[in-house]
């Protein structure tokens, strides 16, 4: 999944980016941005090092759980 690709969620885009890892794993990194484009301030990033997945999908799920989470406890 690239970093163009944007998911919409009640206001904000979330940008998941999911990393292969020299030892076989899945990193779950991603970045919240207010506005449904994007296009407004950075509201929350996880770079690596962070959690991995043996499974691109498993990385994934982590990503739209967490940040659907983090946006329902973090409303503008």
């Amino acid at each position: 999944m690239t970093a163009e690709h944007k998911l919409p969620y009640k206001g904000h885009a979330i940008f998941p980016q999911v990393v292969l890892q020299e030892n076989g794993q899945y990193a779950a990194c991603f970045t919240i941005k207010a506005g449904y484009d994007g296009s407004g301030e950075v509201r929350y990033v996880r770079e690596l090092p962070t959690t991995e997945f043996s499974n691109e999908d498993d990385a994934v799920a982590y990503i739209l759980d967490f940040s659907a989470d983090w946006i329902d406890q973090n409303l503008i």
